[in-house]
């Protein structure tokens, strides 16, 4: 939903005629700038096409800054209800900067900003608090575990946010949560039940603080009427059952997520009448080695799809849930397509992967370093059909066979906590591109490789 800059004094009227309502402002306002180079993996100039990991040859560098800004106005109505928002400007909470200049006067002498600028309700529901349980009703975001799936966007750069426009409980009895919710995901055009998405779900987690525990699980069941067309694909029915386990010690922690996809979807990826089973296994580690040190190791495995049956294999986790610079960050051909393709729409999926991680601290500073090696799961075979998951694209025939590496990548940053408030954050990344980039899917010819090198700074603030 978007507020045009001519609602904007109504809000302010609406907001100085409640004055007697107790109200807060939280939020945050964060800027990047970003170089990343050879940003296709290649100098080649290759043609694109759906079994191919050419990118467009326009430009080999990538260079663009941003700003993402959440607002959480909050209006306590009573000690009994409370009324909570997200607002958010630009697409995915995310503008380029100068994407909304313009010139004004024939000789260029001075700019000013387009009068299309929206404000986005990302998020707008009541808290109804009662002897039995919280109630959400309205349009919220979700949370469940490390974030790999059902991801609510809390962090400063996070785009996505899993929404849902409905009614949810939240039950406490001792260390026991449970949380059930219905939600319409989507409807259009006639309003007669056979152009809607819904979802109900329920989260059950003990959290036993004592001892430092939490094992949950949660459940959805998505469903997608004949004629919607949220997802263009026609009728869907998808469960998720998704395991969070959590312990940690004095020094020693560790967080394990698994989640399972599995249903039956009309259309996909341009398969008719696919059944989807996917998984993931993601882990998360560190150790205190002492006040300034602390390591740890991720790792997991993503399934993808062979491409070869009806059975859709492949797991995408929410874009959120990023562990490096480069790989696995961007939408690659977003760089050179905008029409077709978000950069920031990428998910991780289809890889094994591992990461070594230190992270050194003192005083405002905290120092950052880590090491990731990944490969697929999933790659073209000769004479079989397969799969591209950066484009998600079914290939009928390869005609070569694909390396699973993917290669490793360094990565180094820096965070100096310039007050509590504020953030500057320094990082650069390399990634040294593996074999499964230079496949064409023509036999003999392959792409020549460059590897792929980020710099940039970022600047949060959090209020």
């Amino acid at each position: 939903m978007k507020l045009s800059n001519k609602y904007l004094g109504l809000i302010l009227l609406i907001s100085q005629g409640v004055q007697a309502v107790p109200a807060d402002w939280k939020g945050s306002l964060a800027f990047d700038t970003n170089i990343i180079n050879d940003v296709r993996r290649t100098n080649d100039d290759c043609t694109v096409a759906d079994g191919s990991q050419c990118i467009s040859p326009e430009e080999n560098n990538a260079r663009f800054q941003t700003m993402v800004l959440r607002l959480n106005p909050n209006i306590i109505v009573n000690d009994g209800v409370t009324i909570r928002s997200e607002l958010s400007t630009g697409t995915i909470r995310n503008s380029y900067l100068g994407e909304s200049t313009e010139v004004e006067g024939s000789d260029g002498s001075y700019y000013t900003q387009s009068t299309n600028s929206n404000l986005n309700i990302n998020q707008i529901y009541a808290e109804i608090y009662a002897d039995t349980a919280l109630f959400r009703v309205g349009r919220f975001a979700k949370h469940f575990g490390l974030g790999a799936v059902v991801n609510r966007g809390d962090k400063s750069f996070d785009r996505f946010y899993s929404g849902y426009e409905g009614v949810e409980a939240e039950l406490k009895l001792g260390n026991f949560h449970l949380v059930p919710m219905w939600a319409k995901l989507h409807t259009s055009d006639n309003p007669n039940g056979r152009y809607d998405a819904y979802e109900s779900s329920i989260a059950a987690t003990y959290d036993n603080p004592n001892n430092n525990l939490i094992f949950g699980v949660y459940y959805s069941q998505k469903d997608v009427e004949t004629n919607d067309k949220l997802y263009s694909a026609g009728s869907a029915s998808v469960n998720l059952i998704d395991i969070y386990f959590s312990k940690s010690w004095e020094q020693f922690s560790f967080q394990l997520e698994i989640p399972m996809l599995s249903g039956e979807v009309n259309d996909l990826y341009g398969t008719s009448n696919a059944s989807f089973d996917a998984n993931a296994y993601i882990l998360e580690t560190n150790y205190q080695l002492n006040s300034k040190w602390k390591l740890g190791i991720n790792g997991g495995m993503i399934k993808g799809d062979d491409g070869t049956t009806n059975s859709f294999e492949g797991m995408y986790l929410n874009p959120n849930y990023k562990i490096a610079e480069l790989l696995f960050k961007y939408n690659y051909y977003g760089f050179m397509d905008a029409t077709n393709y978000n950069i920031f729409a990428a998910s991780m999926t289809n890889a094994t992967y591992a990461q070594f991680f230190v992270n050194y601290s003192s005083d405002e500073w905290t120092w950052k370093m880590s090491f990731m090696w990944a490969k697929a799961n999933e790659v073209a075979s000769t004479g079989n059909a397969f799969f591209n998951h950066d484009n998600k694209k079914h290939v009928a025939n390869a005609n070569a066979d694909q390396s699973d590496d993917l290669g490793y990548e360094f990565d180094i940053a820096f965070d100096y906590q310039w007050n509590p408030n504020v953030v500057f954050t320094g990082f650069f990344g390399y990634h040294k591109v593996g074999d499964y980039y230079a496949f064409t899917n023509v036999d003999g010819d392959e792409l020549s490789l460059s590897n792929v090198k980020t710099a940039g700074m970022r600047l949060a603030i959090n209020f």
